[in-house]
């Protein structure tokens, strides 16, 4: 029988079971085919016990080289392991002398992944405790936070059971079925026309990451994505961690009378640089947007935890559930992790099964690396998601927004120069002007390319008509 030290939130001991974790590795150094399921189910994250981590970590590496795995060539590599020095040289060859046989190796996998899960809860447990001992946080954040670790230790988790390929196929069957007839399609469409004809639209469950640099246009983007979306009378939640609600309000209410045909600029209005007649046009704009079933998350709401009983919220007052998520953007969520890799990797997961839970299309905008602008051609690619690595392993699409006319802008000769470099820079502007490419750098179910289209970004507005 196992030794399983289950604990309490008070108990300084980590659920985990010594005598598995000895098994489990025992099993792998005799076959360390066994290796790539510990992966698959954690991977070091499953040994709390400090040698069987350092054990399996080097086992890991040198089966990524194609070495020989054995207790041997283990035993070897950690000869200067202080912490297998404490137990001596001898005990990997007694961790394979105990391997308890293929048959019992999926299983006790399986509860190592389980501990893994509970130490997580524990330690989120802790950290509640703490703050709430210290009083730093309001009951909803740390409520939150909770919820964000029940998250991410369910994540991965195969006990929902498998799926039969005839199950698979009966529901893709009919959603095909009902796509070919033109009936309740179950994705939310862009409104952007171009785009769609690439990515078609926005499916439930699914991570979609918008990219660049500051100013080229993925608040826009996202923006449009979701005006089209509750005009269509889909109910949307934004979570804007960068602008405060009155500021997106302003940028919809610009992009409205630019689509009526009347804009004006959000810094218009902002100055209150406007005619009577504007103001008039304005206020009937204004009545039609204020109806839009949208739901603002203010910048109180970037802690993950907050975030998540946030959406949670807004998905339960909408009569349907929400139907689309957007976040702005990924790099202004915080989350208890100590380093920042940690961080986006717990926000990166917390997202994904976000979508999940709600059944719905997260649209999470992304801050790209000043890499991009040390190259010529400055259009994003995939490599320059260097802190969101974790962002783009788990997003089901990427998107990258580039504008070229923001770089020439800034190519603008001196005053004194010759009058043909002027006239060469206002062509090249003419040329550039108001054009916006949505480059789809990554999609699960589909094809990459480029959506070509023109973007004002005083009024907010995209519209069609560049090729």
């Amino acid at each position: 029988m196992t030794n399983v030290a289950f604990l309490n939130p008070h108990d300084a001991k980590p659920a985990m079971s010594v005598e598995a974790e000895q098994l489990v590795l025992g099993e792998m150094l005799l076959n360390p085919e066994g290796i790539g399921r510990i992966v698959r189910a954690g991977g070091s994250d499953l040994f709390a016990d400090p040698l069987h981590r350092e054990i399996f970590e080097t086992a890991q590496e040198k089966s990524k080289l194609d070495a020989l795995v054995s207790p041997v060539t283990i035993s070897d590599a950690l000869r200067s392991s202080q912490l297998l020095q404490s137990v001596g040289a001898g005990y990997l060859a007694r961790l394979a002398g105990a391997a308890p046989g293929a048959s019992s190796f999926k299983g006790l996998v399986e509860l190592l992944s389980d501990l893994r899960r509970k130490r997580i809860i524990q330690s989120a447990m802790g950290e509640a405790s703490a703050s709430i001992a210290q009083g730093k946080d309001p009951a909803h954040i740390v409520a939150g936070r909770l919820e964000a670790a029940m998250v991410a230790a369910t994540e991965g988790d195969e006990a929902r059971g498998p799926v039969s390929m005839l199950s698979a196929v009966t529901t893709a069957m009919t959603q095909v079925a009902a796509a070919y007839r033109g009936e309740a399609e179950n994705f939310i469409r862009s409104g952007i026309l171009s785009l769609d004809h690439l990515i078609t639209g926005l499916f439930p469950g699914e991570l979609v990451l918008i990219g660049g640099r500051p100013s080229m246009g993925k608040t826009g983007v996202a923006l449009a994505m979701a005006l089209n979306a509750a005009r269509a009378g889909h109910s949307v939640c934004i979570a804007s961690l960068e602008m405060n609600p009155e500021a997106m309000a302003l940028r919809a209410l610009s992009e409205a009378t630019g689509q009526a045909g009347h804009a004006v600029s959000y810094s218009a209005m902002r100055k209150g640089e406007m005619t009577a007649t504007q103001v008039d046009m304005l206020r009937r704009e204004a009545q039609a947007v204020a109806r839009l079933p949208i739901t603002f998350l203010p910048r109180h709401y970037s802690d993950i935890g907050a975030l998540l009983a946030g959406a949670k919220q807004a998905h339960r007052a909408s009569p349907d559930g929400l139907k689309l998520l957007v976040v702005d953007y990924a790099q202004l969520l915080r989350s208890q992790a100590k380093s920042r890799y940690e961080q986006i990797t717990e926000i990166s997961i917390a997202l994904k099964a976000l979508a999940g839970q709600l059944n719905v299309p997260v649209v999470a905008l992304s801050q790209l690396s000043r890499a991009v602008e040390q190259r010529d051609d400055k259009r994003p690619t995939l490599a320059d998601l260097r802190e969101s690595g974790q962002l783009e392993q788990d997003a089901d699409a990427v998107l990258f927004c580039y504008r070229d006319a923001y770089y020439v802008e800034r190519m603008r000769p001196a005053d004194d120069a010759p009058i043909e470099e002027h006239e060469e820079w206002r062509a090249a502007m003419e040329r550039a002007r108001n054009k916006l490419e949505i480059i789809v750098a990554k999609q699960r179910q589909g094809e990459i390319g480029t959506a070509h289209c023109m973007f004002n970004p005083a009024l907010n507005l995209i519209w069609e008509g560049y090729r």
